[in-house]
């Protein structure tokens, strides 16, 4: 390959990470509904044209976006989380970790406000459950070697804990901290249970 067939390549990869980024920001910031693609494009120093050649269109970089924060939220959680505990305990810390992660408005509004009615539920419950569920199997994978439960019963407790995970951060988001306690007081209890 050539230096001038690699250059569109590094353009290319250059535009849709300004394109990632711009869209974090603006849609972090505004929310979907808000913003034009111009707007959007603007940000990242491009025109309209690059969303529409990149993703499709706004809905487009709005998924690749919400999947680049996905990911990232992931990664730091399974970072974080390695760091503290290795055992039993990860549960908890991993639910500890989340909670701190959804803290950050612009990641919160994006995960949890925006992404269920611009993608559709089916489709962010999908995406949750791609970046988060082999984290919780992961943790919940301590508990069965604990004979704290059952490798049969690994999926549901994913699936319930998931869901308690987003509604605790939902409500810590709207200033409501009593839900994040509930889950980690509950966590906590499950796992000292003899």
């Amino acid at each position: 390959m050539s230096k001038t067939d690699r250059a569109p390549r590094r353009w290319s990869d250059a535009t849709h990470a300004s394109l990632i980024e711009a869209g974090i920001a603006a849609f972090g910031e505004h929310g979907f509904e808000a913003l034009s693609e111009d707007a959007i494009a603007r940000r990242a120093g491009l025109t309209r044209g690059a969303i529409q050649y990149q993703f499709g269109g706004k809905r487009g970089l709005f998924a690749a976006v919400f999947r680049h924060i996905l990911a990232q939220t992931a990664r730091a959680l399974s970072d974080q989380t390695m760091e503290r505990a290795h055992s039993v305990a990860e549960l908890g810390e991993g639910v500890g970790v989340f909670m701190d992660l959804a803290l950050d408005p612009s990641r919160g509004r994006l995960l949890f406000v925006e992404a269920p009615v611009v993608l559709g539920w089916e489709d962010w419950r999908a995406g949750l459950r791609e970046a988060f569920a082999p984290l919780l199997h992961h943790a919940l994978g301590h508990w069965v070697s604990e004979g704290l439960l059952n490798e049969a019963d690994v999926a549901g407790y994913a699936e319930v804990l998931l869901g308690a995970g987003v509604q605790a951060a939902l409500a810590q988001s709207a200033g409501d901290p009593a839900p994040r306690a509930a889950l980690e007081a509950m966590i906590a209890r499950l796992a000292a249970r003899p």
